[in-house]
């Protein structure tokens, strides 16, 4: 258990290289009846360089006076504090900023042993670890509901996931890993399709205990009906009758699968990041949750405001998208959000970051990641890429925070086309939806608008900038626009793999 090994070569971004070298590591741990076999590898994202490897039980019960097993995360750690001659929980002195960590298994977040939890190891290095890769999800075994991975996403740590349902079927303890499954395919079938007695149809009025729970106390389910389109969950109102008679509606959205709960988790907590700041911008989020009666299938619930299908005029939806963008704090006074945010069905990187330059590049990279895991790798794109951030972005974004200059984290929608937007039949007044926020600049939100696609022309940004001024230096105004531009672009290009038209927008 020497911390002195010489580790295989990988290059940087080679998630699946490295995530089968996790694998290496599981099949190294003895089997047992009461354990999972679990190999991780902690890695500096920018070089790929493999800094530490573990596998559970790799170092002795109760080590270092920690009772129970050691798990292969804690083992990567120990490595780490005894190289540098570090108690555990100050490796993040030694650390590279960009560490992430590749797990076969998703880190725990309960131990039986009492134990500290591995998410707890994980966060307690302040941020060190940027990234966890997640090889599956921990099946109910010994912890009825493992929540590892929503605690990392929750405290600002981004979670790629490389499971499927297949992969973790045949998870059972003492099991050693033998298969990867790469992230799940962008095309991949989430779409609720209902159930007897549940279906967001006219003429029903049964809905699941869960969203049942939700709605106001006492209230009585008029009907239940389909509303609204979704590529990727099925939508639907639901009508209440209040204990005094009082007619209410909601609005809920309904979607299977793994990624679809972090999905609703999402659009919830953007949601109502948003609403908290400009309740008259937004609707207002109930809850999100998972059904009680259907296995695998999570909703999104929220107050139905009925909208009129057409854009709002740009001074004043200008005036509130100014607003929201002002008026917002981020509670760390960072560039991120506090769980991962979804555009479509793909993840966003969002770990907070002091620096929007710095924050921006990651970005970049995980849309770019999720594009060659789509479309495979290419020595031209390796090429623009690499003058893309050599170059690029520090020509660009790097005056933004110089010679004195500053930039606000402002909680922006993330995904603000025209089709994400309404106009309130009862109020006249703007209303957005389906967000995916996070703390970014201002402008950034402006680069959703570029294509030829959406309908916030140029007129939109003029209005917009008679609230907010331009941010200096605006000789480069228009440039960080197509950067930013390029950044949803190759997100889109990722997503819809097979619509030519969307990806040479």
């Amino acid at each position: 258990m020497s911390s002195q090994q010489t580790y295989p070569t990988f290059a940087a971004g080679d998630h699946e290289g490295l995530m089968e070298f996790a694998l290496d590591q599981a099949r190294k741990s003895p089997p047992a009846g009461n354990k999972f076999c679990v190999g991780a590898v902690l890695v500096d994202a920018d070089t790929g360089e493999v800094l530490s490897t573990g596998f559970s039980l790799e170092y002795p019960r109760d080590y270092n006076g920690d009772v129970g097993m050691t798990h292969a995360e804690q083992c990567c750690f120990i490595k780490i504090a005894d190289k540098h001659d570090l108690l555990e929980e100050r490796i993040h002195e030694v650390l590279p900023a960009n560490t992430a960590l590749y797990t076969t298994m998703e880190p725990c977040n309960e131990r039986l042993s009492g134990n500290m939890t591995c998410a707890t190891r994980i966060l307690r290095l302040q941020s060190a670890i940027k990234t966890v890769y997640v090889g599956i999800k921990e099946p109910g075994t010994f912890i009825a509901l493992n929540d590892g991975q929503q605690r990392l996403e929750r405290n600002g740590c981004f979670c790629a996931a490389f499971y499927n349902s297949q992969s973790q079927a045949g998870c059972t303890p003492g099991q050693r890993s033998s298969t990867f499954q790469g992230p799940t395919d962008p095309k991949e079938k989430m779409n609720y399709d209902g159930a007897n007695g549940l279906e967001l149809r006219e003429g029903n009025t049964q809905v699941d205990p869960a969203v049942l729970k939700e709605l106001p106390q006492g209230c009585k389910v008029t009907s239940t009906k389909s509303h609204g389109i979704s590529l990727w969950a099925r939508t639907g109102r639901i009508d209440v009758s209040l204990f005094d008679g009082t007619p209410q509606s909601f609005f809920i959205k309904v979607i299977s699968r793994d990624r679809g709960r972090d999905m609703m988790m999402s659009e919830f907590e953007s949601m109502n990041a948003a609403h908290n700041v400009l309740p008259e911008f937004v609707p207002k989020p109930i809850a999100w949750g998972t059904y009680t009666t259907i296995r695998d299938t999570h909703f999104f619930l929220c107050a139905f405001r009925n909208m009129k299908a057409d854009i709002p005029r740009p001074h004043k939806f200008a005036a509130l998208l100014s607003t929201l963008h002002q008026k917002s704090v981020s509670p760390t006074g960072k560039f991120g959000f506090h769980v991962t945010t979804y555009a479509g069905n793909l993840p966003q990187y969002i770990a907070w970051e002091d620096s929007w330059e710095t924050f921006f590049a990651k970005s970049m990279r995980c849309a770019l990641d999720l594009e060659i895991k789509a479309r495979g790798p290419s020595e031209e794109l390796n090429d623009l890429s690499r003058a893309l951030f050599d170059e690029v972005i520090p020509r660009l974004l790097r005056p933004l925070e110089s010679k004195g200059r500053t930039v606000k984290p402002s909680l922006i929608h993330g995904d603000l086309w025209y089709a994400n937007s309404g106009i309130d039949v009862n109020t006249g007044e703007p209303l957005v939806f389906d967000a995916c926020c996070f703390y970014a600049h201002n402008e950034y939100e402006f680069g959703q608008w570029r294509p030829a696609c959406n309908r916030f022309g140029v007129e939109y940004i003029t209005a917009y900038n008679s609230f907010v001024q331009i941010s200096p230096p605006e000789e480069d105004f228009e440039g960080r626009l197509d950067l930013y531009r390029l950044r949803f672009d190759t997100h889109v290009s990722a997503l819809f793999v097979d619509k030519e038209s969307l990806r040479t927008q």
